[in-house]
């Protein structure tokens, strides 16, 4: 994965030196707000995003941004039961699966801007806010023995390492299964990187991203049963956005 950040990197910026050699061939436009959605890939899973965004000058914004990501761990392997073809994957040691809310203001800055509709405008990205990561539980479909006639069934129940030995698991339940019965775990993160935006409709959003995300927490996220888990995350993302951007006339017509 950051070898592909690095690629998609140097990638964008290369053509971002050849666009800005380019004659500048549309008028440029004030805008006032712009909004977008997109997809994050980042190293441990991925997710969705959703930005808003007040131009404060011509070459910056400030960036209000949501994201909804999975997060596993760095040791998950998964497994298959030995009895059976069919069976479900799962991760031997998993308590929790993990979902991450972030909430955060940030800044965008355009340091190269774009120099024709051919162009690509880069921008840096600096974010802050808050993070909170939801543990739901992992349910596993396992052997049970009828202390009577000794027949052997399955159940759906709540992972338990003193009680689910590896040899007594079908395969993993269904991921919503327990999903209210997690816990959240608040934090803070931060997040740096570089915007390369290449729409050649000034008022639309077409923009990749690249960069780095850190999330900390109070206490460590109990992923696996084991002592690996740690009180923080840290990853590379790329992120693929598409939006669009208003003027103040634009906005005038909306109200």
């Amino acid at each position: 994965m950051k070898k592909v950040v690095l690629i998609i990197l140097l990638f964008a910026f290369g053509q971002a030196l050849i666009a800005q050699g380019t004659v500048f061939e549309e008028k440029r436009t004030i805008y006032k707000t712009e909004q977008s959605f997109g997809i994050i890939i980042h190293t441990r899973g991925w997710g969705l995003t959703y930005r808003y965004g007040k131009y404060t000058s011509g070459f910056s914004r400030r960036i209000y941004d949501v994201e909804l990501v999975g997060m596993k761990h760095p040791k998950q392997i998964k497994s298959f039961s030995s009895n059976f073809d069919n069976s479900n994957g799962y991760v031997f040691g998993q308590l929790n699966s993990i979902l991450v809310l972030r909430a955060s203001i940030g800044n965008h800055k355009t340091f190269i801007s774009k120099q024709s509709v051919r162009g690509i405008a880069i921008s840096s990205v600096t974010n802050i806010g808050l993070t909170f990561a939801y543990t739901k539980p992992v349910y596993l479909e396992v052997f049970k023995v009828d202390p009577v006639d000794f027949e052997l069934s399955s159940e759906i129940e709540k992972y338990d390492p003193k009680l689910h030995p590896q040899q007594d698991i079908i395969g993993k339940a269904s991921w919503f299964r327990g999903f209210f019965g997690g816990k959240f775990y608040p934090g803070v993160y931060l997040k740096g990187g570089l915007n390369f935006e290449s729409s050649r409709n000034a008022s639309k959003i077409n923009s990749l991203e690249v960069g780095g995300v850190i999330d900390l927490y109070f206490q460590k996220i109990p992923i696996m049963a084991n002592d690996f888990n740690k009180p923080y995350f840290v990853n590379l993302y790329v992120s693929v956005t598409f939006g669009s951007k208003k003027t103040a006339s634009d906005i005038g017509k909306t109200n």
